[in-house]
C-alpha cells in the first residue's frame, strides 16, 4: 500500500533497469510495452498508470514501492570522467545504478545508526590554495598526504589497513561487483551524508590499497576545488603514493631498484609492486631507463594485470555493523529489511546476507618467478 501523496520518481525506473542491464528497448520487450512509452515514464514527460508499476516492478523484480521513494539519482564525480570514458553505455549505467541503490540503502539506516558513534575521525576537504600549516605558499600534495597521516596519528611505517582507516574516520566502503575490470574503486562526497567508497569485488587487494588511497585523495582535494581532469587525477595518484609509501622511509628501504626487492618490500608495505615503480620514478629514485625496463620485464612475466604476493583482502566492517545493529538490536527481521530497503529477498542476500556484507572475492595467487 502506498502512502497518501506518494509519487512516481521516474529516475528510479531508470535506475531499476539499468542496474539490471537493460536497455529500454529489452524493457519493452520484455513488458510489451512501447519504447514511446516507456521512454516519457522513464523522462517523466508523463505519469504511468498503476498498472504499469505493478507490471514494471514484476519484469525488473523490484517491489512497487522502490518506485515510489523520494530523491534522485547522483552520477560519477567529475574527476571520474577520464575512466567512464573507457566504459560501455550498459557497464556504465549499472554502476552508477548500483552506486545510487547502495547509497540510498545506506541513507535509510543512517536514520537509526549513529555512524558517529563508531568513527572517531573525519576526512577533510582541504584546498591547496587555502590550507597553510607551518609551509610557505601553498602545500604540495606530498606535504598534505604527510599531514593527513599526522593528523590521523598514523606510526611509522605501513598503513595496517586502508579499510579500517577510511571507516574509522567516517567513511563507508562498500564492496560491489562492477562487472568490469576497468575500475577498481570510485568514491562520493554528497552532504548530510558519510563518504562513500564503492569497491570493485574483482580489483586484487594490492591494487585496491592504492585506489583506496587514490580515492582518498580525490576526497580530501578535489570536492572544494576541481581543476583538469588529468590535473586531478595525477594528484591523487601522487597522495596515495605519498600516503602509502612515506618518502624518507621508503627511500630509505629502496636499496636497489629490481623485482626481488620490490617483492620483499611489498610484503612489509602491503602495496603492488607497480605503485612503488611509479612512487620511486616520482620521487627521481630511478632513472627513465630503470622505469622503461622495469614495465617491460612486468608486462614479459604477466604481472601487470595480477602481481605475485597478493595481500590478503581487506573487508569493511561497518556496513555489516549497520545491517546487524537493525537485525540484532532493533528487531528486524529478513522482511523487515526487505520492506525497509524496497529489495526482494534474493538481492537482500546477495548485497547483506552475512557471508556477503563486508567480503571481497579473492583471486587466484601468484608466485614470483625467480
Amino acid at each position: 500500500m502506498l502512502a497518501p501523496g506518494q509519487k512516481f520518481n521516474h529516475h528510479l525506473l531508470v535506475i531499476a533497469r539499468e542496474s539490471r542491464g537493460y536497455t529500454q528497448a529489452d524493457l519493452s520487450t520484455l513488458s510489451s510495452i512501447a519504447q514511446g512509452t516507456v521512454s516519457k515514464y522513464e523522462t517523466g514527460a508523463a505519469d504511468p498508470p498503476e498498472g504499469f508499476v505493478e507490471e514494471i516492478a514484476k519484469v525488473l523484480d523490484y517491489p512497487t514501492g522502490f518506485f515510489y521513494e523520494p530523491g534522485r539519482p547522483y552520477g560519477f564525480p567529475p574527476f571520474h570522467y577520464r575512466r567512464r570514458k573507457k566504459l560501455s553505455m550498459k557497464v556504465l549505467g549499472r554502476i552508477v545504478a548500483q552506486m545510487n541503490i547502495r547509497r540510498m540503502h545506506i541513507q535509510k539506516m543512517c536514520v537509526s545508526f549513529d555512524i558517529r558513534s563508531v568513527a572517531s575521525g573525519r576526512i577533510p576537504e582541504i584546498d591547496p590554495h587555502e590550507y597553510v600549516r607551518g609551509v610557505k605558499g601553498p602545500p604540495s600534495v606530498e606535504d598534505i598526504a604527510r599531514n593527513l597521516r599526522e593528523l590521523w596519528m598514523l606510526p611509522r611505517g605501513p598503513i595496517p589497513n586502508m579499510v579500517d582507516l577510511l571507516e574509522s574516520s567516517g567513511g563507508i566502503v562498500i564492496h560491489c561487483d562492477f562487472g568490469s575490470d576497468l575500475i577498481d574503486a570510485m568514491s562520493q562526497r554528497i552532504d548530510g551524508m558519510p563518504i562513500l567508497f564503492f569497491v570493485n569485488t574483482n580489483a586484487p587487494a594490492d591494487r585496491v590499497r592504492h585506489t583506496l588511497a587514490h580515492e582518498l585523495g580525490h576526497m580530501v582535494l578535489h570536492t572544494t576545488t576541481l581543476h583538469d581532469d588529468d590535473v586531478m587525477e595525477d594528484e591523487a595518484d601522487a597522495f596515495a603514493g605519498a600516503l602509502l609509501l612515506p618518502r624518507e622511509e621508503f627511500k630509505a628501504q629502496l636499496r636497489r631498484f629490481d623485482l626481488r626487492q620490490l617483492a620483499n618490500m611489498k610484503q612489509f608495505w602491503k602495496v603492488s609492486m607497480a605503485s612503488m615503480a611509479v612512487r620511486a620514478s616520482r620521487l627521481n629514485l630511478i632513472t627513465p631507463y630503470q622505469s622503461k625496463t622495469f614495465w617491460m620485464e612486468m608486462g614479459k612475466l604477466g604481472y601487470r594485470m595480477r602481481e605475485p604476493h597478493e595481500p590478503s583482502p581487506e573487508h569493511g566492517s561497518l556496513l555489516r555493523r549497520m545491517v546487524k545493529y537493525h537485525t540484532d538490536k532493533l528487531g528486524y527481521s529478513t522482511d523487515d529489511m526487505c520492506k525497509l530497503l524496497n529489495l526482494n529477498k534474493k538481492d537482500y542476500v546477495l548485497m547483506y546476507g552475512d557471508a556477503v556484507v563486508g567480503s571481497q572475492k579473492q583471486g587466484p595467487r601468484l608466485q614470483l618467478v625467480k
